[in-house]
C-alpha cells in the first residue's frame, strides 16, 4: 500500500475539535484517490477513548501518544512527541487544523525537515497525473491560490477550520489503535499552557463558533443589529452577518460570512433577515442546523434551511428573547429540572423545508 495520508488531531475540553474531524474527512477523500490509508496521530492524556470517533469519520489507523505532559498543549512537547511517530509514517500528506496550536509547532517541523507547508487551505487533492495539489486563501481571504508540487513530494497542510464542515459519523467502522508512551521531560519545555478558557462569544472567531446569530439587510439598521446582539447573548452565540450589512457599517468588517468573508460550520446558524445570496450560502454549508426568519417566503435561504419562519424578525426576536429569559430564570430557580429548550443547540431532528439540500458550496466550484 502507498504511503498514508496522516492527520495530527487536536482535542479541547476532553473531546476532538471539529477542525480535527474535518481534517480526517478531507484525508479520507485524498486517501481514496490514492488507494491508501488514513493514519491519525492523537497526542494528549487519556484520549484513547476518542479513537472510535476518529474511526467513525474515516481513520484506518490511530496512534495515540499518551503522556501526562501532553494534557495541556506545549509546542515543544508536541514536537518532541509527534515528530518521531510522524517520521515513521513517511506520509504523502500531513494534515492538521489551521489553529493556534498548529501554527505554533507545525511550521517549525516543516522548516526542520525542509518539507513544504501550505496554510489556510480549503482543499487538498492529487491531480490525475499524481501531483500533490492544494487550494488556499490569501490576501485576507480575497484571493484563492492553487499550489502544485512535483510528483512524490511530501507536503504538510493546515486546513482552514469550517471550510468543509463535519459529515455524519459511521459508528462501528473499524480502525487499528496503537498507544505510544514517549519519554518526555516537561522541564525542558520552553512553553506550557496553564489552562484553557472557553471563548467569549462576543469576540470568538466565527470559524470556531458553535452557535451564530446572523443578520442581513432585513435588520434595517444598527438598532436591528443591537437587537440581534441581545438574542445572541441569550443563546451564548456569536454575532455575524452578511457582507452588505458589514459594508453599511452595521457590523464589524471581520464578522461577515460568505466566500469573501468567513466560512463557518456551527452547530446552530440562526439567520434573521438574510435572503440567501449565493456567496453567503456558500459560507454556511457546513452548518449542522440552519434556522431562517424572513418576510419574503421566496427567499432562497428559506428553501435551504432546516426550519424556515415567514415573519418579521422585529416581531419574532423580542418574543424569542423573552422566552429564553423565562426559561433561563426557571432553570436557575430549579436547577434539578432543566428544560430541553434551554440548550440553544437543537437536539431533536427538524424536518427539512421543501427545496434542495445544502450541498452547494464553494469547494464544488473548484476544479
Amino acid at each position: 500500500m502507498a504511503a498514508p495520508v496522516v492527520v495530527v488531531a487536536e482535542t479541547i475540553y476532553g473531546g476532538l475539535t471539529p477542525a480535527s474531524l474535518e481534517c480526517v474527512e478531507e484525508a479520507r477523500d485524498v486517501a481514496e484517490s490514492l488507494a491508501t490509508a488514513v493514519h491519525v496521530i492523537l497526542p494528549g492524556h487519556q484520549t484513547a477513548a476518542l479513537a472510535d470517533e476518529l474511526a467513525a469519520h474515516g481513520a484506518d489507523r490511530v496512534t495515540v501518544i499518551e503522556h501526562q505532559a501532553l494534557a495541556q498543549f506545549s509546542a515543544d512537547g508536541w514536537l518532541a512527541a509527534v515528530a518521531p511517530v510522524l517520521k515513521e509514517t513517511r506520509a504523502v500528506f500531513t494534515l492538521a487544523p489551521d489553529s493556534g496550536y498548529g501554527r505554533s509547532w507545525l511550521p517549525r517541523l516543516s522548516a526542520r525537515w525542509r518539507i513544504p507547508l501550505a496554510s489556510a487551505c480549503i482543499r487538498v487533492k492529487v491531480t490525475d497525473e499524481g501531483y500533490p495539489e492544494v487550494f488556499r486563501v490569501s490576501h485576507d481571504g480575497k484571493l484563492h491560490e492553487r499550489q502544485i508540487w512535483a510528483r512524490g513530494t511530501a507536503v504538510m497542510v493546515m486546513l482552514w477550520p469550517g471550510v468543509r464542515g463535519v459529515g455524519p459519523a459511521l459508528p462501528g467502522r473499524p480502525a487499528s489503535v496503537t498507544v505510544v508512551e514517549p519519554e518526555l521531560d516537561p522541564a525542558t519545555f520552553r512553553d506550557r499552557t496553564l489552562r484553557t478558557v472557553p471563548p467569549d462569544p462576543h469576540d470568538v472567531d466565527l470559524t470556531e463558533a458553535e452557535r451564530i446569530v446572523s443578520g442581513g439587510l432585513g435588520v434595517g439598521g444598527p438598532e436591528g443589529m443591537a437587537l440581534l446582539q441581545q438574542l445572541a447573548d441569550e443563546l451564548e452565540a456569536a454575532l455575524g452577518g452578511t457582507r452588505v450589512v458589514a459594508d453599511r457599517g452595521w457590523l464589524a468588517a471581520d464578522r461577515f460570512i460568505g466566500t469573501t468573508g468567513k466560512i463557518v460550520a456551527p452547530k446552530l446558524y440562526l439567520a434573521l433577515g438574510v435572503s440567501g445570496a449565493g456567496q453567503h450560502v456558500a459560507g454556511i454549508t457546513g452548518s449542522e442546523t440552519v434556522i431562517a426568519v424572513n418576510t419574503d417566503r421566496t427567499a432562497p435561504l428559506l428553501k435551504l434551511a432546516d426550519l424556515g419562519v415567514v415573519g418579521d424578525l422585529h416581531a419574532v426576536v423580542p418574543v424569542l428573547i423573552r422566552k429564553l429569559r423565562t426559561l433561563r430564570q426557571a432553570a436557575q430557580a430549579a436547577p434539578a429540572v432543566r428544560p430541553a429548550l434551554l440548550d440553544p443547540v437543537i437536539r431533536t431532528p427538524v424536518a427539512a423545508a421543501a427545496g434542495r439540500p445544502r450541498d452547494a458550496s464553494a469547494r464544488e466550484a473548484l476544479p
